[in-house]
């Protein structure tokens, strides 16, 4: 029966086996592709390194490549394996493999593609923590075809010429065949070669994202992975204890946190204005720090109230940005915190801090409701009411992209703050600066060109701005209200001085008082954006300081050796006075120290000599700080005592 054709016992035919080499050559040349139009289309976030590391970094890539392929075939070389000892599954064998290429190798490679359109806004490839923006996703994807429409076109480019080329490989494959033990041994071959491709080589245990930051140097680790394996290996945060420090104390030590008692005193009634000014790096800024003002407005409003240049946003994502803003809560895991399972811990936001106090709260976003969960992340951090492009009554002032234009939908802002009881607390998030760099119909011939399309929306933004407090000047609450002003993150670059991994974190972080109630100035002590709540609750005498992080500080008071942290190239850094340390996660690689570039304003204490030993442990006391305390919900145990 077997000798007939069910089972053949002489030979046996391997041109499954060359056909799915074949095709796995030809999906490695998919990867190395991708990798090079990625490289192409991100040339300014790699311009700072060298041509030899570039191609050693292509090099070191194709480690990963191997990794990424090896665990998606994996299951198709196993069921090989077993049905190649079948004659009659041979050519339907074939078939499979054709098809298991299109729907899963292909789709990888597409996935490498499109991710090249996400990596500047976050620095990183993609990994898990893009499944929990498939709601985003999903609901804007009309909106995303229309304004990626080159990717989708490169898309069906990519899967039609794999269609044709592994058609066209398999009719032109013959059989071939050799005896069983021979084809018992290419099997067990096959089987530990994937296992050890999978794994990535043969050290103690198996790569990940760390690996790719360590060589050829750690600015290139994004262009040596591929987001296939970041998606494959990287597992969701689940964070693992640290243990730099034995006990609080030496925490509390290096980081002078006293613990001192709250001392209640007489609180300020005054209205608190949080702007949150989508993608407005410090680079649109004019002189002495961008090349040129994109921003006008921004930066003579900046010269009359309290302005720190050397601002650092502590992540590269809104959805980072808006719990730094309000809750004080820096982003030092790959998953943003609402999108992390540590979401429910104990976080007193702003919103939650205020109110008992009197205050009305509202967070005001023209984006579709429900964009990156800010309507449900606000509501969590005590913000009561909450106004959409849902909330907006005219949907002719629809971008036709992502909301409503910052202009009208500032000035209905003011409208509703109007009606707010006083005092108020209001959160505003503009949304215009971004791309697809859509201007309203009026301003299409007036906005001056810029060099790239970024700096025309930063300019209709900042026209917005101007009106906004052109018609806030008119309001009786105008006076007494302190206007918080920063951005969520970077964006588009252009200044090649910005084209570093500090300089992608630079950000206005202004402190306006029309009444000049706080000490105004240039300030060139390190800022970041969870210093803000510290900040708030500073002004207003608030006796809350229990409920605030211990991360930050607040920005009245002056400090020459303030801090900024923030998580990049898998690794965590910090910049204070000068300088900065940068503590790779990778087990044994080295820290770096040096000093922050031109692009910060330098202080008058610049030249006194920096201890960069302590400043490493500081970074390391934050570290433990933040990882210890997610992972045991008591982030807050270093936080002042209250006082009944």
């Amino acid at each position: 029966m077997f000798e007939n054709g069910f089972f053949n016992r002489k030979k046996r035919d391997i041109a499954p086996f060359i056909f799915l080499a074949l095709g796995l050559f030809f999906i490695l040349l998919g990867y190395v592709l991708t990798r090079a139009y990625f490289f192409w289309a991100n040339f300014s976030y790699f311009s700072t390194e060298t041509s030899n590391d570039v191609l050693l970094a292509f090099l070191h890539g194709l480690r990963f490549d191997f990794v990424a392929i090896a665990l998606l075939n994996t299951p198709l070389i196993l069921a090989l394996c077993v049905t190649i000892w079948f004659r009659r599954f041979v050519n339907i064998g074939i078939i499979f493999i054709l098809f298991y290429l299109l729907l899963v190798d292909v789709p990888a490679i597409i996935i490498n593609f499109i991710d090249t359109v996400y990596f500047p806004y976050t620095g990183r490839r993609s990994g898990p923590e893009i499944f929990s923006m498939a709601n985003d996703v999903v609901t804007q994807l009309p909106e995303l075809i229309f304004v990626y429409w080159g990717y989708v076109i490169g898309t069906v480019v990519i899967f039609i010429s794999y269609v044709l080329l592994l058609s066209r490989l398999r009719k032109k494959l013959k059989p071939v065949f050799i005896n069983k033990l021979l084809m018992l041994l290419l099997c067990f071959v096959l089987i530990l070669l994937f296992i050890v491709a999978g794994r990535g080589g043969l050290q103690s245990k198996p790569i990940r994202a760390l690996n790719a930051y360590s060589y050829p140097s750690s600015g290139l680790g994004g262009l040596v992975l591929n987001t296939p394996f970041s998606l494959l290996r990287e597992d969701p945060d689940d964070l693992k204890r640290v243990n730099y420090f034995s006990s609080d104390e030496d925490i509390k030590a290096v980081l002078d946190i006293a613990g001192s008692k709250i001392k209640t005193v007489e609180h300020k009634n005054h209205n608190v204005v949080i702007l949150i000014l989508e993608s407005f790096g410090l680079e649109y800024f004019g002189p002495p720090y961008g090349l040129r003002s994109y921003a006008p407005f921004l930066q003579g409003l900046a010269e009359k109230g309290r302005f720190f240049p050397n601002g650092i946003a502590n992540g590269r994502r809104s959805i980072e940005a808006v719990p730094s803003i309000l809750a004080g809560i820096p982003s030092l895991m790959s998953e943003a915190y609402m999108r992390s399972p540590y979401q429910s811990n104990t976080l007193y936001g702003l919103g939650e801090i205020v109110k008992p106090y009197g205050y009305s709260t509202a967070f005001f976003h023209g984006a579709k409701n429900g964009s990156m969960y800010f309507d449900d992340t606000t509501y969590r951090f005590g913000f009561s009411q909450y106004y959409g492009r849902d909330e907006y009554p005219d949907s002719s002032q629809f971008d036709g992209q992502w909301g409503i234009f910052d202009e009208p939908f500032l000035q209905f802002t003011l409208d509703e703050l109007d009606k707010m009881s006083k005092p108020f607390m209001s959160g505003i998030f503009t949304i215009s600066s971004h791309p697809p760099y859509t201007l309203p119909e009026q301003y299409e011939d007036t906005i001056q060109e810029g060099d790239i399309p970024m700096h025309r929306v930063v300019q209709y933004s900042d026209i917005a701005l101007r009106r906004f407090f052109e018609t806030a000047a008119t309001k009786d609450w105008y006076k007494d209200t302190l206007f918080v002003i920063t951005a969520d993150h970077t964006s588009d670059n252009f200044d090649p001085r910005f084209a570093s991994t500090l300089g992608r974190h630079q950000i206005p972080i202004i402190l306006y008082q029309p009444n000049q109630e706080i000490k105004k100035g240039v300030i060139t002590e390190v800022a970041q954006q969870i210093d803000i709540p510290a900040t708030i609750v500073d002004y207003l005498n608030l006796p809350e300081k229990d409920k605030i992080l211990p991360f930050g500080r607040s920005l009245l008071t002056a400090n020459s050796q303030a801090d900024a942290i923030f998580k990049e190239e898998d690794a965590f850094w910090l910049l204070s006075q000068g300088k900065y340390v940068k503590l790779p996660m990778a087990k044994d690689a080295a820290i770096e120290t040096g000093d922050l570039p031109d692009t910060f304003t330098k202080s008058l204490e610049s030249e006194v000599p920096v201890d960069l030993e302590k400043l490493t442990r500081r970074l390391k006391a934050y570290v433990q700080m933040y990882t210890n305390g997610l992972i045991d919900n008591s982030l807050y145990r270093f936080s002042s005592e209250k006082t009944e």
